[in-house]
């Protein structure tokens, strides 16, 4: 659990430097996907940045590991995704 916490953030922070202007729409599909979608559906996401085999079994075992997050997680993770987007810090 902590892990994929900690995936989310770390990605977010790439996501909210001063030199992105807004946020790649593709990364929030992905990000949607892995807390929302099915394992096909976020390895479908993921697919066009091609990932080799070890990023796709990474992915898939990142999934399982949001998968046993309650449902309650998964959407606290969401707004606190949505809520750094939006950030001044963001902008």
């Amino acid at each position: 659990m902590k892990l994929a916490v900690t995936f989310t953030l770390v990605a977010l922070i790439f996501f909210c430097s001063p030199a992105s202007a807004e946020v790649c729409p593709s990364f929030v599909e992905v990000i949607q996907n892995l807390f929302k979608g099915t394992l096909a559906s976020y390895q479908a996401s993921v697919e066009p940045f091609s990932p080799n085999e070890d990023m796709k079994k990474a992915g898939a075992q990142l999934k399982t590991l949001v998968d046993t997050l309650s449902p309650e997680a998964k959407d606290s993770v969401l707004k606190l995704q949505e809520k750094i987007i939006k950030s001044p810090l963001c902008a």
